[in-house]
This record gives structure tokens, sequence and C-alpha cells, in this order.
């Protein structure tokens, strides 16, 4: 599938729009932080960054894609047996991060995979 077809499709504009969404979230962190003293601003800086290197690998290709889907479904299964074998512990401070960061390993990993897919059909050409 070529890129024209793929950013027409219903789950690629899906996708943009949770990101947009996300990105105008951190960045009104950022600015409560800054002018209200609520919450930390660094940290909304740092997470609308790491959303933005994430929204610039999945426009690259369909596997970063499906790769940071299956990212963050991947932490979010892993967060639900954190919590459930240690209900007592608070782990809303390492949720977003750890889904950022889970996503954008595993759509390097998406990334990688199709490049080198895309090589091996090439040469069999």
């Amino acid at each position: 599938m070529d890129k024209k077809t793929l950013h027409k499709k219903w789950y690629f504009r899906l996708l943009q729009v949770i990101f947009l969404g996300f990105f105008i979230f951190f960045i009104i962190v950022c600015i409560r932080g800054i002018f209200y003293g609520e919450g930390e601003p660094f940290v909304g800086f740092i997470f609308a960054g790491i959303l933005a290197i994430v929204y610039w690998l999945i426009m690259r290709n369909k596997g970063s894609m499906g790769g940071f889907v299956f990212g963050v479904l991947i932490d979010f299964i892993f967060l639900f047996i954190l919590h459930k074998i240690y209900p007592e512990e608070d782990i809303a401070g390492i949720v977003i991060i750890s889904l950022l960061l889970s996503g954008l390993f595993f759509a390097f990993i998406g990334y990688l995979t199709q490049k080198y897919f895309e090589k091996k059909s090439k040469i069999k050409r």
C-alpha cells in the first residue's frame, strides 16, 4: 500500500486525531505549568517531544504504525498485570511515559521489519 492510500484510510485518520489530541493536551499541561504553577511544564514538553517523534515515525510507513499500536497494546496488558499483582501500588506516574516509549520502540521494530521485507521482495524481482 502506498502512502497516499494509507493516509486516506479511516484508521490512519483516527490515529492522527488521537495524536493531535494528546499533543494539544501536553502543550496545555506546559502552559498551565508555566503560567499557573500547576504541574510540571517540562514534563509536558518532554511528552510532546516524544509524541512528535512517534508521530513522525508513524508517518513513514505502515509497519511503524502497526508496531506502535502493538507496543501500546502490549504495554496496556503489562500495566494491567502489574496492577493486578500489586493493587496497592500507584502506577499512574508511569502509564503515559511507558505507553509512549513502548509504542516508540515497537514502531521502530515495525519500521525495520517492513524495510527488511521490502528489500527482500525487491531482490526476488
